[in-house]
């Protein structure tokens, strides 16, 4: 449950809204009602006032309106069209007949509600004498009608505002003026009038009618269109200011390479996501940081055995992370790849950019280093203990083969002397036989 409230100086009223429920309670001592009946003057049906009905409780009266959902309110009113706020306006007309009679009315915004023709109906009446507001004067209705029609067109001005003092310097605009120069209700609306009809003579030729099928139509197919304007802008955009520009730089650097100007390699591809680059463009750079690192001959060409269009990706990331100087990220790939020597190789850079570190203190530097060094130390250890582990196998594989080699040395002898031997006995014999 909401409220909403109308207040024109001295009523002020706050209803109970439930969806299309209106409730309000009414004090019996606020009003000079002697038997319920005197209200049938405002709650019987006509079409200028919504649905009404009231309920005497012991000290007050309650008032119910039923307010339909379809009617328009004051938002919906100020985002109507032009030409539709003036007819709206025109249409108040209507209410001028009341002043002739004893009912009574605010010209307030929560006040009022439009049917789907514009026409107004008044929620809260009252009776002259009988029911707040007790009297309804034309120079009432007049200040009302204004700060009602300024309100509704403009930005600045909000009607309880107009209402309460501001009528008067609403004059930014020629409409404003207009209004506020008004000093009858019959000039107004005559003015309003032929405000309407100028700008529905306007909209006519602007505006065109046509089927609601083929307006809903229109409606879908704009938006269709202005979705898919916006995907061809920003695939346009994509392809000229990244796509394209990107694969001129890729293109670049493998000129680049294939001039072997390492630097310039680097220079171009150093602000670029390493991770995203095609693998091609990361052979490339890992290459050129290989080249231009501070080893030996002798070391590149190790390194280099290792570097090809078939290495693993990790591989070419970790001398890429080197060459950058993100010695973290080359560390943690060495760790993933699980190769001590890169680890140690990572480490010992990391070690060498601490120390020159201007930002730094002093005993920052000593405890990051000391640090480092302890890594160091332990693959250093882990690392040798592997190599003697390696350099045993090898002993004992050699002592083997020398062992196996000896036992089938000795055999051969054995089968060389049995055989001398079988074949002195064999010429032995034969002499025998000759004798």
């Amino acid at each position: 449950m909401k409220e909403t409230e109308v207040k024109i100086d001295p009523l002020s009223l706050s209803f109970s809204v439930q969806q299309n429920s209106w409730k309000i309670r009414v004090p019996k001592s606020k009003t000079q009602v002697q038997y319920t009946e005197q209200l049938a003057l405002i709650t019987k049906e006509t079409d200028l006032f919504v649905p009404f009905s009231v309920n005497e409780e012991d000290d007050a009266y309650l008032f119910s309106f039923t307010v339909e959902r379809t009617l328009k309110k004051w938002a919906q009113m100020k985002k109507a069209n032009k030409n539709e706020k003036l007819r709206a306006l025109c249409n108040l007309e209507k209410l001028y007949q009341l002043m002739s009679t004893r009912v009574t009315f605010m010209l307030h915004p929560n006040n009022i509600g439009f049917n789907d023709n514009l026409m107004p109906l008044i929620i809260y009446r009252g009776i002259r004498g009988l029911v707040e507001p007790f009297e309804m004067t034309e120079e009432d209705l007049l200040k009302q009608f204004k700060c009602y029609s300024i309100a509704l067109f403009s930005k600045d001005y909000h009607f309880d505002e107009l209402y309460n003092g501001s009528l008067q310097n609403a004059k930014a605009t020629k409409f404003e003026r207009e209004i506020n120069s008004k000093e009858t209700n019959q000039e107004l609306i005559q003015f309003l009038k032929n405000s309407y009809r100028e700008e529905q003579q306007l909209t006519e030729k602007k505006m065109q009618l046509v089927p609601k099928k083929r307006f809903t139509l229109f409606k879908h197919m704009s938006i269709w269109m202005s979705v898919l304007s916006v995907l061809v802008i920003s695939l346009l955009f994509y392809m000229t200011f990244v796509k394209l520009p990107y694969q001129d730089k890729l293109l670049v650097a493998h000129n680049n390479f294939l001039a072997s100007d390492y630097s310039e390699v680097i220079q171009t591809l150093k602000n670029e996501n390493v991770e995203k680059l095609p693998y091609q463009s990361k052979y490339i750079l890992a290459y050129s940081y290989i080249n231009v690192e501070q080893l030996s001959d002798r070391e590149k060409e190790t390194i280099m055995k290792n570097i090809s269009l078939k290495s693993d990706k990790y591989y070419l990331l970790y001398w890429i992370y080197n060459g950058l100087g993100d010695f973290e990220q080359s560390i943690d790939v060495a760790k993933y790849m699980d190769d001590p020597q890169l680890i140690m190789y990572g480490l010992i850079k990391k070690m060498e950019q601490v120390k020159n570190d201007p930002d730094l203190t002093g005993s920052e530097r000593d405890e990051e280093v000391s640090k480092l060094r302890d890594q160091l130390d332990g693959y250093t250890d882990e690392f040798d203990l592997l190599e003697e582990d390696e350099n045993e196998e090898q002993e004992i594989d050699a002592n083997e083969v020398e062992t196996i080699e000896e036992e089938e040395n000795a055999e051969a002898d054995d089968e060389k002397e049995t055989k001398i031997k079988d074949e002195n006995k064999n010429k032995n014999k034969e002499k025998k036989k000759d004798k």
